[in-house]
Protein backbone atom coordinates (compact mmCIF):
# COMPACT_ATOMS: atom_id res chain seq x y z
CA UNK A 1 0.00 0.00 0.00
CA UNK A 2 1.54 3.31 -0.80
CA UNK A 3 1.18 5.94 1.87
CA UNK A 4 -0.62 9.36 0.40
CA UNK A 5 -2.30 10.33 3.13
CA UNK A 6 -2.27 11.20 7.08
CA UNK A 7 -4.40 8.76 7.88
CA UNK A 8 -2.53 5.27 5.33
CA UNK A 9 0.41 6.75 7.44
CA UNK A 10 -1.39 6.37 10.50
CA UNK A 11 -2.60 2.74 9.61
CA UNK A 12 1.41 2.04 8.56
CA UNK A 13 3.07 3.64 11.52
CA UNK A 14 0.01 1.49 13.84
CA UNK A 15 0.92 -1.94 12.36
CA UNK A 16 4.67 -1.56 12.73
CA UNK A 17 4.03 -0.55 16.72
CA UNK A 18 0.94 -3.10 17.33
CA UNK A 19 3.18 -6.07 17.08
CA UNK A 20 6.16 -4.82 18.28
CA UNK A 21 4.39 -3.47 21.42
CA UNK A 22 2.48 -7.17 21.41
CA UNK A 23 5.80 -9.04 21.36
CA UNK A 24 7.26 -6.67 24.28
CA UNK A 25 3.95 -7.34 26.32
CA UNK A 26 4.57 -10.82 25.96
CA UNK A 27 8.17 -10.96 26.92
CA UNK A 28 6.97 -8.91 30.27
CA UNK A 29 4.44 -11.33 30.86
CA UNK A 30 7.05 -14.43 30.94
CA UNK A 31 9.82 -12.75 32.91
CA UNK A 32 6.87 -10.83 35.47
CA UNK A 33 6.60 -14.76 36.43
CA UNK A 34 9.97 -14.81 38.19
CA UNK A 35 10.67 -18.33 37.48
CA UNK A 36 14.32 -20.40 37.05
CA UNK A 37 14.65 -18.60 33.40
CA UNK A 38 13.83 -14.93 34.51
CA UNK A 39 17.48 -13.90 34.53
CA UNK A 40 18.24 -14.93 30.83
CA UNK A 41 14.97 -13.52 30.03
CA UNK A 42 15.94 -10.24 31.24
CA UNK A 43 18.79 -10.10 29.50
CA UNK A 44 17.39 -11.17 26.14
CA UNK A 45 14.70 -8.72 26.82
CA UNK A 46 16.59 -5.65 27.18
CA UNK A 47 18.06 -6.95 23.46
CA UNK A 48 14.83 -7.49 22.20
CA UNK A 49 13.72 -4.17 23.59
CA UNK A 50 16.83 -2.29 22.13
CA UNK A 51 15.84 -3.93 18.63
CA UNK A 52 12.49 -3.17 18.56
CA UNK A 53 13.57 0.43 19.35
CA UNK A 54 16.26 0.85 16.79
CA UNK A 55 13.81 -1.37 14.40
CA UNK A 56 10.49 1.19 14.88
CA UNK A 57 12.55 3.98 14.11
CA UNK A 58 13.59 3.01 11.16
CA UNK A 59 10.48 1.46 9.77
CA UNK A 60 8.24 4.78 10.91
CA UNK A 61 10.97 7.38 9.68
CA UNK A 62 10.94 5.81 6.48
CA UNK A 63 7.34 5.56 6.51
CA UNK A 64 7.09 9.16 6.94
CA UNK A 65 9.35 9.67 4.18
CA UNK A 66 7.26 7.62 1.69
CA UNK A 67 4.27 9.55 2.82
CA UNK A 68 6.66 12.94 1.97
CA UNK A 69 7.52 11.10 -1.44
CA UNK A 70 3.53 10.66 -2.15
CA UNK A 71 2.58 14.00 -1.98
CA UNK A 72 4.62 15.31 -5.35
CA UNK A 73 5.68 17.81 -4.61
CA UNK A 74 8.92 19.72 -6.13
CA UNK A 75 12.18 19.57 -4.44
CA UNK A 76 12.27 23.50 -4.65
CA UNK A 77 8.98 23.36 -2.07
CA UNK A 78 10.50 21.07 0.42
CA UNK A 79 13.26 21.71 2.65
CA UNK A 80 16.55 21.79 1.69
CA UNK A 81 17.82 18.42 3.36
CA UNK A 82 15.64 16.70 0.55
CA UNK A 83 17.38 18.13 -2.44
CA UNK A 84 20.71 16.86 -0.21
CA UNK A 85 19.20 13.67 0.00
CA UNK A 86 18.99 13.72 -4.13
CA UNK A 87 22.33 15.24 -4.23
CA UNK A 88 24.27 13.24 -2.04
CA UNK A 89 26.37 11.14 -4.06
CA UNK A 90 27.31 13.72 -5.89
CA UNK A 91 28.65 16.08 -3.45
CA UNK A 92 30.43 12.99 -1.30
CA UNK A 93 32.43 12.49 -5.08
CA UNK A 94 33.32 16.57 -5.15
CA UNK A 95 34.41 16.59 -1.74
CA UNK A 96 36.88 14.45 -3.03
CA UNK A 97 38.87 16.96 -5.14
CA UNK A 98 39.74 21.07 -4.83
CA UNK A 99 38.72 21.77 -8.67
CA UNK A 100 35.87 23.96 -9.43
CA UNK A 101 35.28 22.39 -13.03
CA UNK A 102 33.83 19.43 -10.47
CA UNK A 103 32.78 21.14 -8.15
CA UNK A 104 30.14 23.44 -9.93
CA UNK A 105 28.01 20.51 -10.80
CA UNK A 106 26.83 20.86 -7.53
CA UNK A 107 24.98 23.82 -8.52
CA UNK A 108 23.87 22.92 -11.45
CA UNK A 109 22.07 19.52 -10.12
CA UNK A 110 20.75 21.99 -6.95
CA UNK A 111 19.09 24.00 -9.76
CA UNK A 112 17.35 21.49 -11.95
CA UNK A 113 15.48 20.06 -9.12
CA UNK A 114 13.58 23.71 -9.32
CA UNK A 115 10.88 21.37 -11.39
CA UNK A 116 11.47 17.67 -10.45
CA UNK A 117 9.29 15.92 -8.31
CA UNK A 118 10.95 14.89 -5.04
CA UNK A 119 10.91 10.68 -4.95
CA UNK A 120 13.15 7.98 -3.16
CA UNK A 121 14.61 5.01 -4.69
CA UNK A 122 16.24 2.99 -1.47
CA UNK A 123 15.17 2.16 2.19
CA UNK A 124 18.74 2.47 3.09
CA UNK A 125 18.50 6.55 3.16
CA UNK A 126 17.25 6.00 6.43
CA UNK A 127 20.30 4.10 9.05
CA UNK A 128 21.14 4.45 12.50
CA UNK A 129 24.11 2.27 11.94
CA UNK A 130 23.00 -0.42 14.10
CA UNK A 131 23.62 2.18 17.01
CA UNK A 132 20.67 4.57 17.64
CA UNK A 133 22.62 6.40 20.09
CA UNK A 134 21.01 10.08 20.65
CA UNK A 135 23.58 11.93 18.14
CA UNK A 136 22.86 9.25 15.79
CA UNK A 137 19.15 9.40 16.05
CA UNK A 138 19.33 13.57 15.87
CA UNK A 139 21.13 13.08 12.79
CA UNK A 140 18.29 10.97 11.55
CA UNK A 141 15.67 13.51 12.02
CA UNK A 142 17.32 16.26 10.29
CA UNK A 143 17.51 14.16 7.61
CA UNK A 144 13.83 13.87 7.01
CA UNK A 145 13.93 17.85 8.05
CA UNK A 146 12.56 17.29 11.09
CA UNK A 147 13.19 18.46 14.96
CA UNK A 148 12.26 17.30 18.87
CA UNK A 149 13.36 16.62 22.21
CA UNK A 150 11.73 13.34 22.25
CA UNK A 151 15.29 11.44 22.26
CA UNK A 152 17.57 14.62 23.74
CA UNK A 153 15.65 14.55 26.87
CA UNK A 154 16.02 10.75 27.46
CA UNK A 155 19.93 10.80 25.96
CA UNK A 156 21.40 10.11 29.44
CA UNK A 157 19.03 7.17 29.46
CA UNK A 158 19.96 5.57 26.01
CA UNK A 159 23.57 6.74 25.64
CA UNK A 160 24.80 5.28 29.13
CA UNK A 161 22.08 2.72 29.93
CA UNK A 162 20.15 1.40 27.23
CA UNK A 163 23.09 0.71 24.53
CA UNK A 164 25.50 0.44 26.83
CA UNK A 165 23.99 -3.18 28.16
CA UNK A 166 22.61 -3.97 24.79
CA UNK A 167 26.10 -3.82 23.90
CA UNK A 168 27.55 -5.67 26.77
CA UNK A 169 24.53 -8.50 26.04
CA UNK A 170 25.10 -9.09 22.07
CA UNK A 171 28.55 -9.10 22.95
CA UNK A 172 28.44 -11.86 25.31
CA UNK A 173 29.71 -10.04 28.15
CA UNK A 174 28.44 -11.87 31.54
CA UNK A 175 25.87 -8.46 32.95
CA UNK A 176 24.33 -8.88 36.27
CA UNK A 177 20.65 -6.88 35.45
CA UNK A 178 17.81 -7.03 37.50
CA UNK A 179 14.03 -6.83 36.95
CA UNK A 180 14.36 -3.36 37.39
CA UNK A 181 16.68 -2.86 34.51
CA UNK A 182 14.15 -4.81 32.50
CA UNK A 183 11.09 -2.81 33.59
CA UNK A 184 12.51 0.70 33.29
CA UNK A 185 13.48 -0.20 29.49
CA UNK A 186 9.90 -1.65 28.89
CA UNK A 187 8.39 1.76 30.22
CA UNK A 188 10.76 4.14 28.72
CA UNK A 189 10.98 2.24 25.25
CA UNK A 190 7.40 1.79 25.40
CA UNK A 191 6.38 5.40 25.61
CA UNK A 192 9.57 6.51 23.24
CA UNK A 193 7.89 4.43 20.67
CA UNK A 194 4.63 5.69 20.91
CA UNK A 195 5.69 8.98 21.14
CA UNK A 196 7.71 8.84 17.85
CA UNK A 197 4.31 7.78 16.22
CA UNK A 198 2.51 10.55 17.17
CA UNK A 199 5.27 13.44 16.45
CA UNK A 200 5.38 12.25 13.14
CA UNK A 201 1.96 11.98 12.44
CA UNK A 202 2.12 15.70 13.68
CA UNK A 203 4.45 16.62 11.33
CA UNK A 204 2.65 15.45 7.91
CA UNK A 205 -0.60 17.02 9.30
CA UNK A 206 1.41 20.08 9.78
CA UNK A 207 3.03 19.54 6.31
CA UNK A 208 7.00 20.58 8.33
CA UNK A 209 8.52 18.61 5.33
CA UNK A 210 7.62 22.09 2.98
CA UNK A 211 10.25 24.65 3.06
CA UNK A 212 9.62 27.22 5.73
CA UNK A 213 8.41 31.12 4.28
CA UNK A 214 10.24 33.34 6.25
Amino acid sequence: MKIKTVENLEDALDKHLAWRKQEMVNLKILIDRGDDARITLIRAGIALLCAHFEGFIKDASYDYLSFVANQNICYKDLQEVFSVMKIHSLIEECAKTSKYSVQARILKEYEALSTEIFHIKKKSIVDTHSNPSTEILKELLLTLGLETDIFRTKANYIDFSLLSNRHKIVHGEKTELVYDDFSLTFDIIMKILIEYKDFLIDAAIEERYKKQVR
